[in-house]
């Protein structure tokens, strides 16, 4: 019994901690109303790699004097029908026991059951730190010329690996690398 008690408790403590910092990060990266983004150039680019071999997209980021924008954009025939972004610090993002991100956890997820080909998040640039990463998913569907389904995968933003056993991906951005 005593026993059981323990491994209660510690199990309820890991789920609090992850809790808590993945409260401070949403609270570190509340995605505000989106900004028009027609005169600003894209800083950093990583492709959207969908069934880890599949080109679904591109996610772009922007800067201008008070914000950042992260952008989904679907390529021709892709959709997108859910998006987890995480904007910040590496060491807070949410990870499984494994090491590989936990979406469910991200601070920023939208579904978008009718799909859709573009999602632009905006973030206020003072809660930020100088460099940090960005880690966007999604769930993704192709369509064929009729407008059918005919592919649903899952799709990371490309770059560094979390751990090599899984796929989920990660690019660094730097504000001083993005003056527009």
């Amino acid at each position: 019994m005593g026993a059981l008690a323990l491994t209660m408790t510690s199990c309820e403590t890991e789920n609090v901690s992850e809790t808590n910092a993945t409260a401070r990060q949403a609270s570190m990266t509340t995605a505000v109303a989106a900004a028009p983004i027609d005169n600003l150039t894209p800083c950093a680019h990583s492709e959207l790699l969908a069934g880890q071999r599949y080109d679904a997209g591109d996610i772009k980021v922007y800067f201008d004097q008070d914000n950042l924008y992260v952008e989904y954009q679907a390529s021709i025939n892709w959709h997108l029908r859910k998006t987890h972004l995480y904007v910040g610090d590496q060491r807070l993002i949410p990870l499984t026991r494994l090491g590989n991100p936990n979406v469910e956890f991200f601070p920023i997820q939208q579904t978008l059951s009718e799909g859709t080909q573009t999602v632009m998040y905006t973030f206020p640039k003072t809660n930020l730190r100088k460099c940090f990463i960005i880690s966007a998913y999604a769930e993704v569907y192709k369509t064929d010329s009729s407008g059918e389904i005919v592919q649903v995968e899952s799709a990371w933003s490309t770059g560094e690996r979390f751990n090599e056993d899984g796929w989920g991906m990660y690019f660094d951005v730097c504000q001083s690398d993005c003056s527009n």
